[in-house]
């Protein structure tokens, strides 16, 4: 795992500075701290920063093919690079290392750009051909390693981080208003935007083309629920554990120590066991729990790493490592903390790089399986929606407003029941929408953006319809929600640690064969995930198939309420804050104040408006780009007093 950046003048000519490269490599050394190089072709310069995973001594970079007018910058990896290599060898391609990079070089040589669509991997790379005088960018399938790019007067600037392209002279550090918006509304900007205003992702499965000032997109591989047949429960099950085994067994491909994340749900432990049986020693295992008892997974951690003989590490995350880690945090992401379990992903992380230099993690398996309750709760809508409009009007939606906050959750749940399809979707893990989101703008932000954030959901549906609500929800966590917001989490954490964080339950072949079973065999009744945990239920624990899914929920309403109190108050209520403009500051003011008196549970919508503040203050208002040392205590003491309003 590595990071990689770039500059591409191609409109202006001018050669690539040298220093600017070393500055913007420098900026991403955290995901490649073992190696670094560089290369300089007059209007062209790449940087790397190399994380040795495979081919310890000979995977250096940039990298070019024999005749030197070939090079690539390359994170990630290439599970059947060797396949490849083999096959290229035949061809008559000549080759100087064992590393996976070299593959790319050559398959890039012998079929041009449809090289990507034969890679199986993890990856981002950025590839120059001389001859051609093109520059080609290109990402993984399901997006687990980013890539970022910006065009400025012609010229083309990539990073595999944000802050890489800012330390560019000619890169504006300025807001985009819409996609504000649009992260007020899920907590994570779709792409292919970014909070940035002209900084853009490369879309997951997709490659872009620059040449002579003209760029070319192209998406390479999706994959959609069509239509299928009913096959035996028993088939199904033989194909999942396959292919997981499969997936499994291709991402312990190192030279390095392996271990895993367990958290103690499904999904890490059929990974951690998968591991076990595969390796021959003892698998270590790591996983953090919460200083506020009903928020801990460690015992069912716990008891998944005696299950499989494992060596097992715990990690306890107080109140206080989130004001010493957040301004740190929102530096890594790029963008606002979206999701306050960033905190323990990177901590966690910190501690496993003591002792491996490669994990196994279990995304994905709720997005391929359903096993989110939103799933089986969604079927209900298109019952509600049967119901005359009157009745739906007058009778159920004043019942709803007069439900007490003890049932909030049943009251949410209704509420987003209510709503049409693809608003409701969005809205299942949405923070900021509907009257929420109305209050909080302020006018003038209302005036310059569309306020419906559902956009991209209802493009890609255009895009790819798929067969059933249940299909069309679960591809678009799988295109948007994962790639944007899970994916984005677990690669800024981890490599913030120097750690490779590998995903075997979203090996492309296996999101292929879950999207070929039928929806009612994916869930049942009451019953999340029901297939997935059928095909495991000789193989994990009972306890940790039958308990309630809890996800890596972290206390921030208990924490904002006590230790943190006057922390979030000074941070959301500043004179900073307030003169930005962009929010009703006393909607803001209100929201915090029936918080902290018990009334309402806001904490999502107060850590979301506070982890906005906090990315101002990193990335807008500091006129610098390297990485902040102050907690958010000091951040707040090096200003004048915040001014308080009576709460």
């Amino acid at each position: 795992m590595c990071g990689i950046c770039g500059v591409y003048n191609a409109e202006s000519g001018e050669p690539v500075s040298q220093p600017l490269i070393e500055h913007m490599t420098h900026l991403i050394a955290h995901r490649g701290p073992d190696d670094s190089g560089a290369y300089f072709d007059g209007p062209v310069g790449l940087g790397f920063a190399r994380l040795s995973i495979i081919d310890l001594s000979g995977g250096h970079q940039p990298m070019s093919n024999e005749t030197g007018d070939i090079w690539i910058v390359f994170n990630g990896e290439i599970w059947n690079y060797k396949t490849l290599r083999k096959e290229l060898i035949e061809k008559g391609h000549q080759f100087s290392t064992n590393s996976d990079t070299e593959t790319i070089i050559h398959a890039y040589e012998e079929y041009g750009v449809d090289c990507v669509a034969l890679l199986n991997g993890m990856f981002s790379f950025a590839i120059w051909d001389g001859p051609r005088r093109r520059l080609l960018l290109a990402r993984d399938r399901a997006g687990k390693k980013p890539l970022f790019y910006t065009r400025v007067d012609g010229d083309l600037i990539f990073a595999s981080e944000i802050k890489s392209l800012l330390c560019h002279p000619r890169v504006k550090r300025q807001i985009d208003l819409q996609a504000m918006a649009d992260f007020l509304s899920v907590r994570y900007v779709p792409g292919p935007a970014t909070l940035f205003a002209n900084i853009y992702k490369v879309q997951p499965g997709h490659w872009l083309l620059y040449t002579n000032d003209t760029m070319r997109e192209e998406c390479y591989w999706d994959f959609t629920f069509g239509k299928t047949e009913r096959r035996p429960l028993q088939e199904y099950i033989h194909g999942i554990r396959q292919h997981i085994n499969r997936a499994v067994e291709e991402r312990l491909m190192a030279d390095v120590p392996l271990g895993a994340m367990l958290s103690g749900g499904v999904d890490s432990s059929i990974i951690t066991g998968t591991m076990s049986q595969m390796m021959n020693q003892p698998v270590k295992t790591f996983a953090v729990g919460f200083d506020v008892p009903g928020y801990s997974e460690l015992p069912y951690a716990k008891l998944v790493s005696d299950h499989f003989g494992t060596e097992h590490h715990e990690l306890v995350v107080k109140c206080s490592d989130l004001t010493q880690y957040w301004p740190l945090l929102t530096w890594h992401r790029d963008e606002p903390v979206s999701e306050p379990s960033d905190l323990g992903v990177y901590l966690i992380s910190k501690l496993a790089r003591q002792h491996v230099k490669v994990v196994l993690s279990g995304e994905g398996g709720d997005e391929l399986f359903a096993g989110y309750p939103k799933y089986v709760v969604d079927w209900l809508a298109r019952y509600y929606h049967l119901l005359p409009t009157p009745i739906r009007d007058q009778v159920i939606n004043p019942l709803l407003d007069h439900l007490p906050y003890s049932m909030r959750k049943l009251k949410m749940a209704a509420r987003v029941l209510t709503q049409p399809a693809p608003q409701r979707w969005m809205s299942w893990f949405g923070v900021f929408n509907g009257h929420l989101k109305n209050n909080l703008l302020s006018d003038s932000t209302k005036a310059n953006i569309d306020n419906d954030g559902s956009r991209a959901f209802r493009h890609w549906l255009e895009q790819n319809p798929q067969r059933d609500n249940l299909s069309s929800m679960l591809y678009l966590d799988t295109k948007i929600w994962l790639p944007d917001n899970l994916l984005m989490k677990g690669d800024k954490m981890t490599m913030a640690a120097s750690l490779e964080a590998r995903v075997p339950l979203l090996d492309y072949k296996l999101i292929e064969y879950a999207a070929s079973i039928p929806s009612n065999i994916k869930v049942k009744p009451f019953q999340a995930k029901y297939l997935l945990k059928r095909a495991y239920r000789d193989f994990l624990p009972e306890v940790i198939l039958t308990r309630k899914k809890m996800g890596f929920n972290v206390p921030v309403d208990t924490w904002f309420r006590e230790g943190q109190r006057n922390l979030i108050s000074m941070l959301l209520l500043s004179e900073r804050a307030r003169s930005r403009g962009f929010l009703n500051n006393e909607y803001v003011a209100y929201l915090l104040r029936d918080h902290m008196e018990g009334r309402t549970n806001y904490a999502g919508q107060l850590f979301i408006l506070a982890s906005l503040e906090l990315w101002f203050r990193v990335f807008i208002d500091s006129p610098r780009i390297e990485s902040p040392q102050l907690s958010v205590e000091e951040l707040l003491k090096s200003e004048e007093k915040a001014i308080i309003h009576s709460l």
